[in-house]
């Protein structure tokens, strides 16, 4: 291995084995190495980049979804049912005249389509200006999921006895609204909510360079991987993710009949991260990037803060797992790429160009 500068992985496998007394061990070795290749230029790789500005339609849209969080559903005392209210009804099915399904106090939504396990297609449209305490019936298809068995597929009249009608109501965004979720005024609450959208648009930025980074790392990356190794890894990973289904109530059945398409999925993927990372390893050994104590304990100290336990702690667990060798490689890594984006051409997508 030494002689011929080999990088095994895997397991050796043995054959041809001649022992005899007073002669020398004599056997074959098979084992699979690591690819050599030559790194293509990897400086100046050309990417664009989405542009980070915010608009005051951004923050409007912000808001909006956050006051709608806010609304509430209000009891109408006099008036008439509309497009999104909410009904609370009496309800019964009858099929030639004979009732055989009934429920009170049922909870509608108008915009909807559905009375209980009833599809009703033209609710909205027959419901709309009827008052609490009116009638209104409705020709509707029993479907194949109604309660009643014997009466599905039947044709039908849905008669609904409105109770009461509640309608959505959403507060104004004024400073009364920044006050409640703990801002003192509408401006401070647009400038907190401009700086959010504007991490959240540059960390998306910046992940779509690095997508860019990757693809053209995976180009460059022309070379075959050892047939066992990539099964080995992906057999791994498979089963972890079989064992990941299950814990999630995933019927056995269901996971063997996709196992195959699992597997298609797995193998690319595991492909794809030995490839990226032989490459990115290569660049970070010619660069000379390396991971510094200071870079470990910094991550480490991310990784407790996020967590919410103590830094010595979190480092102890990941001793424990065998991870910290593992953080070292992921932090090379982003330091690698990072230094490639530092190196790269950048250019920036114009905003009419990005509607």
């Amino acid at each position: 291995i030494k002689k011929n500068e080999l990088s095994p992985v895997g397991e050796p496998e043995l054959s041809d084995i001649h022992l005899e007394l007073g002669k020398p061990l004599i056997f074959d070795i098979t084992l699979e190495v690591l690819p050599t290749f030559e790194l293509s230029e990897y400086k100046g790789i050309h990417v664009s980049r989405e542009p980070v500005k915010i608009t005051d339609d951004d923050i409007e849209k912000t808001l909006n979804n956050i006051n709608k969080q806010k609304t509430q559903l209000i009891v109408v005392e006099d008036g008439k049912v509309e497009a999104n209210d909410h009904i609370i009804c009496d309800c019964k099915v009858k099929v030639k005249n004979k009732i055989v399904w009934k429920s009170d106090d049922l909870d509608v939504d108008v915009s909807g389509s559905q009375v209980s396990d009833i599809k009703v297609s033209d609710l909205q449209s027959n419901i709309l200006g009827v008052k609490t305490g009116e009638k209104c019936s409705i020709n509707v298809e029993l479907g194949e999921k109604f309660s009643v068995e014997e009466y599905r597929n039947s044709p039908a009249k849905l008669e609904l006895s409105l109770k009461e009608i509640k309608r959505p109501v959403t507060p104004e965004i004024n400073d009364e609204m920044a006050k409640e979720l703990g801002y003192n005024s509408l401006v401070e609450l647009k400038e907190y909510v401009s700086k959010k959208l504007e991490s959240e648009k540059k960390h998306h930025s910046d992940a779509g360079m690095r997508d860019q980074i990757y693809k053209h790392l995976l180009e460059m990356a022309d070379f075959e991987l050892p047939k066992g190794l990539v099964e080995k890894q992906t057999n791994k990973r498979l089963n972890n993710y079989q064992i990941d289904l299950l814990n999630r109530g995933t019927s056995l059945e269901k996971i063997q009949e996709n196992l195959k398409d699992l597997k298609n999925v797995s193998e690319e993927s595991v492909i794809r991260e030995f490839k990226l990372s032989l490459v990115l390893e290569q660049i970070a050994e010619k660069e000379r990037i390396y991971v510094t104590e200071k870079d470990l304990n910094q991550k480490i100290k991310t990784l407790a803060h996020m967590y919410g336990i103590d830094q010595s702690k979190m480092r102890n667990q990941l001793e424990k797992m065998n991870n910290i060798s593992d953080l070292r490689h992921q932090l090379r890594e982003s330091k690698t790429i990072d230094f490639l984006l530092k190196e790269a051409v950048i250019e920036e997508i114009h905003q009419e160009n990005n509607k």
